[in-house]
């Protein structure tokens, strides 16, 4: 045990040796860079930057090369920092980091209290040095944006913007709050928080639609025309994917989840014509939605407490002959009907118990029929 701890150390100070040594080597790259700067080597060969030239004349990283240009400009600025640095107290890293924090404006006390802090540390310090003007906060405001890109048959969508501090700060807390309570899938499984957070503003997004009396957007759920090519088709139920009317392409999951929740009809076309449609599926009638969410009082998922968007499941899927008899029909929060089931693929276990049901996962089977 003695001799695994002290092989430890010894790696351990082999380590920080070489990273004196590649902060030497960094620092005197430095030098050079600033000489070649001087007497303007990027305008002389073409290059728009000393960064650009150092990446492309020595296979630098982009990053290295704004380290080492940046350092080369600012050391001889801040002699207390290079004094450090040749003396081996700081290395190649934290001396580019309180150089930043230099040039934001850091008094002296500070760059000594930086030396105490983590390199994330220095660089929170370093972003509360810069002084926000108003011209710098009506600048923010006119650069915001949002907006929602699809996929060319929209099958996916892309979801990018910018917005001004405060705005962009309640926008993330609202993601992760929200996010937050969609944490763990049924079977154990953890959501990443990128993942929670897509779900949340999906959410958030049904929440608003409700507010403004988007009957599209209500519990009672969707009443849709799905176009299938029946050129691509082969008979196996669009396995390249259906078209929602007036909307996106759909595959076998969201086409299950619409005869779940709303009506749906099916129209068949060939070469651009419909040729043959079906009748429009029945969606769940009011009556039997109150009797269902009444009858079962909330969400029956074993150990589930919420009661955020209270939807009825069929328990036999539609796509399989499922019916609307209250006996198919069992209540579930948003989460577990939509994400857990409908795009997480997990199943109702017929066998559990009526207000403790459990979720288990089944294979991938083919596609269902239209």
């Amino acid at each position: 045990m003695f001799w695994h701890t002290r092989c430890v150390v010894e790696m351990e100070e082999e380590f920080r040796s070489m990273e004196e040594q590649i902060s030497d080597l960094r620092n005197r790259q430095a030098v050079l860079v600033n000489d070649l700067d001087k007497i303007n080597i990027a305008g002389s060969t073409g290059s728009r930057s000393t960064v650009e030239w150092v990446t492309s004349r020595f296979d630098v990283s982009k990053a290295n090369a704004s380290d080492l240009v940046f350092a080369a400009r600012e050391l001889k600025r801040h002699r207390r920092i290079e004094h450090r640095l040749v003396e081996r107290v700081l290395t190649f890293d934290r001396t580019v980091a309180m150089l930043r924090l230099a040039v934001a404006g850091a008094d002296e006390s500070t760059l000594v209290h930086s030396e105490s802090l983590d390199l994330a540390g220095v660089g929170r310090l370093t972003a509360r040095q810069r002084k926000i003007t108003r011209k710098d906060e009506r600048q923010t405001f006119q650069e915001r944006f949002a907006v929602a890109q699809p996929n060319l048959d929209e099958s996916a969508w892309r979801v990018s913007g910018v917005l001004p501090g405060v705005g962009g700060k309640l926008f993330a807390d609202a993601l992760c709050m929200r996010g937050d309570e969609l944490r763990l899938l049924p079977d154990g499984d953890t959501c990443t928080r990128g993942q929670r957070q897509a779900d949340a503003l999906v959410a958030m997004a049904m929440d608003s639609l409700d507010r403004t009396g988007d009957t599209e957007a209500s519990g009672a759920g969707p009443s849709v025309s799905v176009f299938v090519n029946l050129n691509e088709a082969n008979g196996t139920g669009g396995e390249k994917g259906c078209e929602v009317e007036y909307g996106p392409r759909v595959g076998p999951n969201t086409l299950e989840e619409l005869l779940c929740t709303g009506s749906v009809q099916i129209i068949g076309l060939e070469d651009g014509q419909p040729v043959v449609r079906s009748r429009t599926s029945r969606a769940i009638s009011p009556a039997i939605r109150r009797f269902v969410a009444n009858r079962d009082g909330g969400c029956t998922i074993s150990g589930c407490t919420s009661r955020y968007r209270l939807e009825p499941h069929h328990i036999q899927l539609r796509s399989h002959g499922g019916s609307h008899d209250p006996e198919n029909l069992t209540t579930l929060c948003w989460f577990h009907h939509h994400i857990a089931i409908h795009q997480q693929g997990l199943r109702i276990d017929p066998d559990s118990p009526t207000l403790c049901r459990r979720l288990i996962r089944t294979p991938v089977g083919p596609d269902p029929p239209v």
